[in-house]
């Protein structure tokens, strides 16, 4: 499987990153070993989708640990599949169909990033209750008068908080845990569309929550 880096997405965070484009219909196993990723025992019931898109991941982090000239580090999971990222390195991973990315700082106490395919209309009103604070509607609704998938971009945003916060507090918790309490418009109208159509790279909304 082809792993190429693309410069057509990037987060707004001034922080190393890497971003790649992959095809996960061709991956094949010895992928891992092309790309010189060790194959994780906990992959070994996975679907071919689920590797590819790890694979690409680690791929992605090799490159950004490669910026602060460390080579060769095996970027394991832990029992709770967060990345072990090496000491006082702080990172975040994120893939999607077709597409991933990863980020690291030495000087930051977290750093979140993730990127969604767009939800359907359908989608957008089924699972508002299930993203959504009560308290978060009135602005909820502000949103969507200037977004056409609001609902991702919340649900992106605060899939990204916790991975900021997870290696901090080593505590699962669900979207209510975080509320949307304003937006900057400004900030919105730099989010765009990428290609295909079907991303969005909701890093960008760090700036404006």
């Amino acid at each position: 499987m082809e792993i190429l880096q693309t410069t057509r997405l990037r987060p707004q965070l001034p922080y190393p990153y890497y971003c790649s484009e992959f095809e996960a219909t061709s991956f094949v196993d010895a992928s891992f070993s092309t790309h010189q990723i060790l194959f994780p025992a906990q992959l070994g019931k996975a679907v071919s989708k689920r590797k590819a898109e790890y694979l690409a991941g680690r791929v992605c982090a090799k490159h950004v640990l490669a910026t602060l000239s460390i080579d060769n580090f095996e970027l394991h999971s832990g029992t709770d599949r967060a990345p072990i990222w090496p000491e006082n390195i702080i990172g975040s991973i994120t893939h999607t169909q077709g597409v991933a990315m990863a980020c690291q700082h030495t000087d930051v106490a977290g750093i979140g990033i993730d990127i969604e395919q767009l939800m359907s209309a359908e989608q957008e009103l089924e699972l508002q209750k299930q993203i959504l604070h009560p308290d978060e509607y009135p602005l909820f609704r502000q949103l969507a008068e200037q977004l056409s998938h609001p609902l991702t971009v919340i649900f992106s945003a605060k899939e990204s908080i916790f991975k900021a916060l997870y290696p901090s507090v080593k505590q699962f918790f669900g979207f209510e845990a975080a509320k949307l309490i304003a937006f900057n418009q400004q900030q919105q109208q730099k989010i765009p569309t990428y290609f295909r159509n079907s991303w969005r790279p909701c890093s960008q909304l760090w700036p404006a929550l």
